[in-house]
């Protein structure tokens, strides 16, 4: 098994056809069929299901499919920053949930630009359990995700200005002109609250006994398509300022929790990959921005 065989599986179930990954390969169509048919002799499993008009993928193929995905990703990559040579330079994939300390790393990526105008950022933007499963296989140089990550796989770096949890709610709603909302304004409210369980907890607990129970009306893993559900009444979006615009032109407003909930933001890495020169460029930008002093003059100095 090699990476052009890889190539060519995606590519046929891409297109759901032999003979139409065929022409895309610039192969003959007996020529690709029998990479096929050596595969899963290789590997023992039948990947594709050839009984109807159009190829599927078979349980194990659906398998296959995920792994060769990553391995060709990973070639690609590796391929890439041996290609950049001892220069600083080269691609950085950066997996980020949604947070507002992007702009942070908006900044430290600012700078790598000045110093080194040939490194490139890929951003992929994607729930933390997401991001987690990318940076173990190493398919992305970072992840930026709200903490805590696992010290024991990965490294990390606090990020300044925790996100702080509010409110989402439609621009004429009452609350919307209050400086702060209580888990009484809440408490008979039908919510929308993100998906993942830690997160749910942690609300439940700032709630208390004004709401036994968090029973959402609707959940949610990236914030734009639920602040749609919010604009047309479903319900009000518990989440993290600043990814949602409030404002007139989205008829929405974010009002803030109080007592105040906050969560801490990290920049991640794998212990266990190494890290491009251009990786280790954009890690030591971000260090010296974490510095406290040194990151208000420069958010002083934005327009």
């Amino acid at each position: 098994m090699d990476i052009r065989v890889m190539r060519s599986f995606i590519t046929i179930a891409q297109v759901g056809s032999v003979t139409g990954a065929a022409e895309e390969l610039h192969v003959s169509q007996p020529a690709l069929s029998r990479q096929m048919i050596d595969l899963e002799r290789e590997l023992g499993r039948e990947l594709l299901d050839r009984s109807g008009r159009r190829i599927t993928l078979t349980a194990d193929g659906q398998l296959f499919l995920s792994r060769a995905r990553e391995v060709v990703g990973l070639f690609d990559k590796t391929s890439e920053e041996f290609r950049a040579g001892t220069l600083v330079g080269g691609d950085i994939h950066i997996g980020a949930s949604e947070t507002q300390a992007m702009c942070f790393i908006g900044m430290a990526a600012a700078r790598l630009a000045r110093t080194h105008p040939d490194v490139h950022l890929h951003l992929h933007s994607e729930d933390s359990d997401a991001v987690t499963e990318h940076l173990e296989h190493g398919l992305y140089d970072f992840g930026v995700m709200v903490g805590p990550a696992r010290t024991e796989v990965f490294r990390t770096l606090a990020l300044p200005r925790p996100d702080v949890w509010g409110v989402l709610v439609p621009a004429e709603d009452d609350l919307a002109s209050r400086d702060v909302a209580t888990p009484d304004d809440l408490a008979a409210r039908p919510l929308i609250v993100p998906e993942k369980r830690i997160a749910q907890n942690r609300l439940a607990d700032w709630f208390g006994q004004a709401r036994p129970e968090l029973s959402p009306r609707a959940t949610y893993n990236l914030l734009f398509n639920a602040s749609l559900l919010v604009r047309e009444g479903v319900g009000a979006a518990l989440c993290l300022g600043g990814i949602a615009a409030p404002g007139s032109e989205t008829s929405l407003a974010f009002v803030p929790l109080s007592p105040a909930l906050t969560s801490q933001v990290e920049l991640v890495w794998s212990r266990s990959h190494e890290l491009a020169p251009a990786g280790k460029a954009l890690l030591g930008a971000v260090r010296e921005l974490v510095n406290p002093t040194e990151l208000a003059a420069e958010v002083r100095a934005r327009p």
